[in-house]
């Protein structure tokens, strides 16, 4: 004979209490994951008389505040049955709230998937119209237009991979070396592990004359991925241009032990020795 219980066992109040907590919040999926966890541990045949009307209280209140939630207003609205109250529970029909607790819960979940797919198009419509505009500007030869909207892509796209480097590519085919040379070390501080700024950055401030910079720029690439042989052997060219002899010898050096097939570097090795 099955044991009845003068009240529902603690944790399973716990669940439709919590539920109705969480609905006077507004946390609409957190309190219809409550609901559903409690109707699943909910065995009214196993209660007596009132420790079952009590729970059902419990469940038809956190039930009733259901279709006041904007969330739910606004999924019934989008399925064509705004003005319906599509929540009901009549006691013993457990079985029958939990499936409308599921389609409920299930339609926020793919509202919730559209809502975030719209933010990511309209983010990405943002940064190709910022990115358009600017190389446009850019391509007429309006630098002051074009730098302002690269830098507004910058300020709201910068902390994407990638972005800060391609903004300083454009900005150093455009001749606009000293503003090429701001974002791409920003690109390098922010991603070390983002090779693609590196050797635009030397190259800019080669083309600047500021040797120094540049060799720093190698140095922070050498530390971060290794003494790659075309590192050494572009860190080598850049001693030659500075008029670094000894240390042109040593990087070209470097270079050709990592890779024998790098011809440059054995004829500065050649030229120096």
């Amino acid at each position: 004979m099955a044991a009845f219980n003068t009240i529902a066992p603690q944790n399973v109040r716990q669940h439709f209490a919590r539920a109705k907590s969480l609905l006077k919040r507004n946390e609409t999926v957190k309190a219809l994951d409550a609901l559903l966890t409690g109707l699943e541990l909910y065995d009214r045949g196993k209660l007596l008389a009132k420790a079952r009307f009590e729970t059902e209280v419990l469940i038809l209140e956190a039930v009733t505040d259901i279709p006041r939630q904007p969330l739910v207003r606004s999924f019934f609205e989008k399925i064509a049955q705004s003005g319906k109250t599509a929540v009901a529970y009549q006691p013993g029909e457990e079985e029958k709230l939990k499936t409308t607790l599921q389609i409920i819960l299930k339609g926020l979940e793919n509202m919730e998937k559209e809502k975030q797919q719209q933010e990511r198009d309209t983010r990405e419509n943002r940064r190709e119209s910022l990115q358009a505009k600017g190389l446009a500007y850019l391509k007429a030869g309006d630098a002051p237009r074009g730098k302002s909207a690269l830098r507004v892509l910058a300020d709201e796209f910068g902390h994407e991979p990638g972005v800060l480097s391609r903004i300083g590519l454009w900005l150093q085919e455009a001749g606009l070396y000293f503003e090429a040379a701001e974002f791409l070390e920003q690109a390098i501080a922010d991603f070390p592990r983002d090779s693609t700024a590196y050797g635009p950055a030397a190259a800019v401030y080669i083309t600047l004359r500021e040797f120094e910079k540049a060799e720093t720029i190698y140095l922070k690439a050498l530390k971060e991925f290794g003494k790659h042989p075309r590192t050494m052997l572009n860190l080598a060219k850049l001693y030659v241009s500075w008029n670094k002899k000894d240390k042109a010898f040593e990087a070209a050096r470097e270079a050709y032990k990592g890779d024998p097939s790098l011809e440059e570097a054995k004829a500065l090795i050649a030229k120096f020795a």
